[in-house]
C-alpha cells in the first residue's frame, strides 16, 4: 500500500515532493496523467495526491485534465482518499468559480464580468458580441483554465480589447476586473494545513503582470497583516484546498484575492532564495495524513 502521486509536467518540485515523502518512510509512486491509466490501479492505493496544473493544456497536456474528471468520480465513489480533496481540483481549473464561491462567502475578490470563448471561424464582430455584458476598463482578459500568467492581458479601454481579441486562443477566456498594484508587488502566501507557512512579495514586471518566467523579484514579507493572513486561510478553508498558494493584491486601504493555486509549484533556486522547503513542509503534512487514514483517524 502507498501513495500515488499523479502529475502531467516534468517539473522539478513533483520529483523533489515524492522524494521527501519517501524520505518520512512512506512508498510513493509517480503516475503520469499524460498516459493510458489503468483506475484500477488505485485499488491498491491509501492516498492519492493531485498535482495536475491548470496550466497543463499549455504545455499540450490536455489529455491529463480530460481524464481527472473521470478518475475522481472513481476515486469517490470507493472512497479513495484525495489530496487535495477531490474538489479542489475543479477550483484549480476554474477561476470564475473559485472567485465566485470566495465572494459569496464574503471574501474580497476582482468582480467577475463573465467569461466568453472564441470558435474556430469567430470574426471580429463575433468574439465582441460573446463578450460579458457590463463589463468595465480596465480589465483582465485570461483563461479561465490556466497559470503562470499565458494569454494573460491588462485591457485599459475597447480600442485595446479589439486590438487583443485576434491573439486569444481558441479556450474560454474569463473577464475581470482590474486592480492596481500600486505597490509595485504581489503578495503570495503558500498554506499548508490552514497555516500561512511563506509569505513573500512578488514584483511586477514592465507589462504590470507579475511571474518569475518575466523576471519579477521576489522578498519576503514577514510583516504581511494579519487581515490579509486570516482571509487567506478562511479562503482556503472554504474551498477545501489543505496546501497550495494565494496570489493577493494590496491596494490602498484594501486588498483582494486575485487568483488561487490547488497545486503549488517551486524551483530548486526559489528554496535556496526563501531558505524554504516547500515540497519538504508538503511532505510533512501528507505524512501525516496518510498516517491518520491507515489508523482510521481521518
Amino acid at each position: 500500500m502507498s501513495i500515488s502521486l499523479l502529475y502531467e509536467s516534468e517539473e522539478w518540485s513533483t520529483y523533489a515532493l515524492q522524494s521527501r515523502i519517501r524520505e518520512q518512510g512512506i512508498p510513493c509512486r509517480l503516475v503520469c496523467m499524460e498516459d493510458e491509466i489503468s483506475q484500477e490501479q488505485f485499488l491498491e492505493c491509501d492516498l492519492v495526491v493531485n498535482r495536475v496544473f491548470a496550466s497543463a493544456q499549455f504545455r499540450g497536456h490536455e489529455r491529463s485534465l480530460k481524464q481527472m474528471p473521470g478518475l475522481i468520480a472513481y476515486l469517490r465513489e470507493r472512497q479513495i482518499p484525495m489530496l487535495n480533496p477531490y474538489q479542489a481540483h475543479f477550483y484549480e481549473v476554474s477561476k470564475e468559480l473559485s472567485a465566485r464561491v470566495l465572494s459569496s462567502h464574503g471574501l474580497p475578490t476582482p468582480e467577475v464580468y463573465g467569461s466568453f470563448q472564441k470558435q474556430e471561424g469567430f470574426g471580429l464582430e463575433d468574439v465582441l458580441n460573446a463578450l460579458p455584458e457590463g463589463l468595465k476598463y480596465p480589465c483582465i482578459v485570461k483563461p479561465n483554465c490556466g497559470g503562470r500568467t499565458t494569454h494573460t492581458y491588462i485591457i485599459h479601454s475597447e480600442k485595446e480589447l479589439k486590438e487583443t481579441l485576434p491573439w486569444l486562443p481558441n479556450i474560454e477566456m474569463i473577464v475581470e476586473e482590474y486592480i492596481e498594484p500600486v505597490y509595485g508587488f504581489l503578495t503570495r502566501i503558500e498554506i499548508i494545513g490552514g497555516e500561512c507557512r511563506l509569505i513573500v512579495k512578488r514584483s511586477v514586471t514592465e507589462n504590470g503582470l507579475s511571474a518569475y518566467h518575466l523576471g519579477s523579484k521576489y522578498q519576503n514579507y514577514p510583516d504581511c497583516s494579519r487581515e490579509i493572513q486570516e482571509a487567506a486561510i478562511e479562503a482556503m478553508s472554504i474551498l477545501d484546498i489543505r496546501f497550495g498558494s494565494l496570489d493577493i493584491i494590496e491596494s490602498g486601504s484594501r486588498f483582494s484575492i486575485i487568483d488561487v493555486n490547488a497545486v503549488s509549484n517551486v524551483s530548486e533556486d526559489n528554496t535556496e532564495m526563501f531558505h524554504f522547503d516547500l515540497m519538504k513542509e508538503t511532505a510533512q503534512y501528507i505524512a501525516q495524513q496518510y498516517k491518520k487514514i491507515k489508523t482510521n483517524d481521518i
